[in-house]
């Protein structure tokens, strides 16, 4: 394979609206998708990340 995977660890993160509503039994498919792109990923990697490209036949993403 030739790739390299973008990390993202999540430990720059903020993790404490998805445990709000974990904890509050509130969490939905929705919301998690939500708060993770905005609180984990962005934290992580950035603003701007919509015009980031990854050229080529494959890559791979690793969420850990």
């Amino acid at each position: 394979m030739d790739a390299s995977p973008l990390r993202i660890d999540g430990s720059r993160g903020n993790w404490d609206a998805i445990e709000e509503l974990w904890l509050a039994g509130e969490l939905t498919d929705d919301e998690f998708e939500d708060h993770f792109i905005d609180d984990v990923i962005v934290e992580a990697i950035g603003e701007g990340t919509d015009r980031w490209e990854f050229p080529g036949a494959s890559y791979s993403v690793e969420v850990r």
